[in-house]
């Protein structure tokens, strides 16, 4: 049968983000990627007037898609591999709903490979500069405290930013030296909580206990009461880093790198580091073992007498 892709793509986008919501069970922001990705699908398509129609003949359609994306802008800047890879994703998602759905016959999209995104290694801090930035403070404020306390953590256990968060007081044991947390997928998971950051929380924790909260049961608030906002973190971190030279730019996630690599670093086992952080996958954790490869390298050259150095 053949179709106005332009006429029913509207449709037929409805009818696949209602299927990813109501199906897949899908979260509101991976909904809301796929339907940005499939209107600058459609967008394109447009402007170069191409149509997907079910047939192999999609496949020059969406070969020039990909190139259309890949191509630099007015300015010069080019898409990333793999936002290119994700958009190419999104549309093989959605052609394959329209083909089990009977509005399509053939995905094309499957045909064609994903694009090889760029190796990124994460952002790691010595531990020089984390032993500075973790140095014991003389303040006895709830705010100096609270910070001290979210870098601890976030360093000892390698929470993610929402991780920490939704951290609630009824899932630490600091006697243990354990938190339950929610991570992603809604999978919880029992993390380990070091000395330092134990009694980083402990101090906090008392000085917490004088302020009224909204939230009785959040680990971390703010100075009006309510549970502590991801943005909070952020600024946290900034803030905890803006004078370390060898941090081009701090984040929280930063400090979840740091902690898996020097774990690694000193010999902690690769699968215990995975569970600790939450992986599905090893292959996820293993990219922290390149960086480990990469210091020892570096460190190598610089003082075997005979590295060529």
């Amino acid at each position: 049968m053949e179709y106005d892709f332009y006429k029913e793509f509207p449709r037929w986008l409805r009818s696949f983000l209602e299927y990813l919501e109501h199906e897949r069970d899908a979260s509101p922001k991976t909904i809301e990627a796929y339907e940005g990705d499939l209107v600058d699908l459609y967008r394109i398509l447009k402007s170069e007037h191409l149509q997907l129609r079910g047939t192999h003949d999609d496949l020059a359609v969406l070969r020039r898609y990909l190139m259309v994306l890949s191509e630099a802008d007015d300015s010069g800047h080019r898409m990333k591999a793999s936002s290119v890879g994700r958009k190419l994703a999104a549309a093989r998602s959605f052609i394959k709903f329209l083909v089990r759905t009977g509005v399509f016959e053939f995905n094309a999209a499957r045909l064609i490979r994903t694009p090889k995104s760029e190796k990124r290694l994460p952002n790691v801090v010595s531990e020089r500069t984390m032993a500075a930035v973790l140095a014991p403070t003389d303040s006895l404020g709830l705010e100096t405290l609270r910070d001290h306390a979210v870098l601890e953590l976030l360093y000892s256990s390698g929470l993610r930013r929402s991780e920490l968060t939704g951290a609630n007081i009824r899932d630490l044991d600091l006697e243990q030296g354990t938190l339950r947390v929610l991570g992603k997928g809604m999978k919880q998971r029992v993390v380990p909580v070091g000395a330092s950051a134990v009694d980083a929380l402990r101090q906090y924790l008392a000085v917490r206990a004088g302020h009224k909260s909204e939230d009785a049961n959040a680990i971390f608030i703010l100075a009006n009461g309510r549970r502590m906002a991801p943005r909070t973190v952020y600024y946290i971190v900034s803030k905890a880093f803006a004078n370390s030279p060898d941090v081009a730019r701090a984040h929280p996630h930063m400090l979840r790198h740091t902690m898996a690599t020097h774990l690694l670093d000193r010999g902690a086992d690769l699968r215990a580091v995975k569970e600790v952080l939450g992986h599905e996958s090893l292959r996820t954790t293993q990219r922290y073992t390149h960086l480990t490869v990469d210091r020892l390298r570096e460190e190598y050259d610089k003082r075997h007498p005979r590295s060529g150095s």
